[in-house]
């Protein structure tokens, strides 16, 4: 048996090693392809993958329309059925309108004829009012002669009553005042305290003396002016002044009477009575009086 030497052995060790690590080499090297192409492939898996995403979300946002679609597809149907709604609300609201049109013209010619009617109403009672109205004069003119005759049998019977026929009729009368006030300027005084009244022609509530007889008549008012006060009395004749006094008392201790006297004529109805000029008051009622008599009857 021959044994090799020694470096031969060592130099085959070294070729075996080297042929095994060759071997393994070329072995990894077929790995690293593998894997490379594996690599590759999961690349193109990745870009498939990405192009199946992409489509998948255009599928979803498809999906997500379609389905907006059937929403705004069932809006659309529910304003559809609305509109039809409104339309023939619309269409009754037009009825009704021409419904109260036609009521409404009805009655304004209803109130137009009851209008007519009552403006022929007016006319008629405006001539029945126009008839009452000269009716009512001519019955004021005849209560005005009744009341003429009335007076006149009133003085009939006064001078029945004295017994006599109306040539010697006593009338006369005096009366003077309960306070010191006097009414406003103008307006009758009224002497309320009452002495005589023969005939009853003064009126001790209105201070107004009202003539029965005709004829000729006296009278005369006297009042006393207080201290330090300023007045003016008046006899009237139906409104119109017949005589006046004025009285002027400059220091308070003062007092004056004035007076004044009027003879008129007077027919029945005539009224005769005493005003003031300024309404002050005077200073004694019991010195403030009004008389008045007849003189001789027509």
């Amino acid at each position: 048996m021959h044994h090799l030497p020694r470096f031969a052995v060592d130099n085959q060790k070294q070729c075996n090693k080297i042929e095994n690590d060759v071997v393994v080499m070329n072995y990894f090297k077929s790995k690293l392809s593998s894997i490379s192409a594996l690599e590759d492939r999961v690349d193109s898996n990745e870009d498939v993958l990405n192009l199946y995403g992409e489509q998948l979300g255009v599928h979803e946002n498809s999906i997500s329309l379609l389905e907006n679609v059937n929403v705004l597809e069932g809006t659309d149907s529910i304003l559809e059925n609305r509109i039809d709604e409104l339309e023939a609300a619309d269409m009754i609201t037009e009825d009704r309108l021409d419904q109260l049109e036609h009521e409404i013209n009805d009655t304004l010619q209803d109130v137009s004829d009851r209008v007519e009617q009552l403006e022929n109403i007016t006319t008629s009672q405006q001539d029945n009012i126009d008839d009452l109205v000269i009716a009512d004069i001519v019955h004021d003119s005849d209560i005005n002669a009744l009341q003429d005759v009335d007076s006149g049998f009133e003085q009939r019977i006064v001078q029945l009553e004295q017994g006599n026929d109306g040539n010697n009729v006593s009338v006369g009368f005096h009366a003077r005042l309960t306070s010191l006030a006097l009414p406003d300027a103008g307006a009758p005084i009224v002497y309320g305290y009452v002495t005589e009244n023969i005939g009853n022609c003064y009126s001790p509530d209105t201070g107004i003396f009202t003539a029965r007889t005709s004829g000729l008549y006296f009278f005369e008012q006297h009042w006393m002016m207080g201290g330090g006060q300023e007045q003016s009395l008046r006899i009237m004749k139906n409104g119109v002044e017949q005589c006046y006094s004025v009285g002027n008392a400059d220091e308070v201790a003062d007092y004056n009477s004035p007076s004044c006297s009027a003879v008129m004529e007077l027919i029945p109805g005539d009224q005769v009575y005493v005003t003031s000029n300024w309404g002050y008051d005077v200073g004694s009622s019991t010195c403030t009086g009004f008389t008045g008599f007849l003189i001789n009857a027509h």
